[in-house]
């Protein structure tokens, strides 16, 4: 599975996950299963990838999105019935 990215200071690392099996997704929502599948989208900001999370999770209750910072932080955690900080 891809590597956690180098992110600068103020970027954000969106990833997915089913969100009852708890299994990592890749950007296209299918299972995470070897190195060629992207896993993490990079954003300028937390806004951005708030807002992104929103509209991933409104086309499929069946995945939860993690928001983290460059310093693997867990910022946000969203699914079909949150919108939360950790």
């Amino acid at each position: 599975m891809q590597r956690f990215p180098m992110l600068k200071e103020t970027q954000v690392a969106l990833s997915r996950a089913d969100v009852n099996t708890g299994i990592v997704l890749d950007e296209l929502n299918n299972y995470a299963v070897n190195d060629n599948q992207t896993v993490f989208t990079i954003f300028e900001d937390a806004i951005q990838a708030l807002n992104t999370a929103k509209l991933i999770i409104a086309g499929n209750k069946k995945v939860e999105c993690y928001i983290h910072d460059k310093d693997h932080k867990l910022l946000y955690f969203l699914n079909s019935g949150n919108s939360s900080r950790p």
